[in-house]
């Protein structure tokens, strides 16, 4: 097959997963693996090292980071970022109170999800909010 026939496929997404839990990173991956390309941040600190090196689309952003900075303090920083000031930021979290829903997006989040969710759920925010249409 000469080049002139093959398909280009279109560069998913690059979104960063910033969680502390192993298998939660794993799970995410999982779900997600077709529908994005992902970085991993295990800590606030790491994470914020990473947006300052790449471009990312978007960020999904666990609020219990344990040690360190927190993923709503972490929000904060990354949103007075001129390149990450409309980019969306999706809080992952086991909170699940209306109450805290409300506090993350105040925060700067603009989606949220609660743990523990299901892959069909995940993927439908992922492409609601990269605005992927398939």
């Amino acid at each position: 097959m000469d080049d002139q026939n093959k398909t280009i496929e279109p560069k998913l997404p690059l979104v960063l997963l910033v969680e502390n839990e192993k298998i939660s990173s794993d799970i995410t991956y999982l779900y997600l693996k077709d529908v994005c390309r992902m970085d991993f941040a295990y800590t606030g600190e790491d994470a914020l090292k990473m947006v300052r090196e790449k471009d990312y689309t978007a960020i999904l952003m666990d609020i219990h980071l344990g040690i360190g900075i927190n993923g709503v303090e972490l929000t904060k920083i990354i949103r007075a970022m001129k390149e990450y000031e409309t980019k969306p930021i999706i809080a992952i979290t086991a909170y699940a109170m209306m109450k805290d829903r409300e506090a993350f997006l105040q925060a700067g989040c603009s989606h949220y999800i609660s743990k523990p969710f299901e892959k069909k759920e995940l993927v439908a925010l992922i492409k609601e909010a990269l605005n992927i249409s398939k």
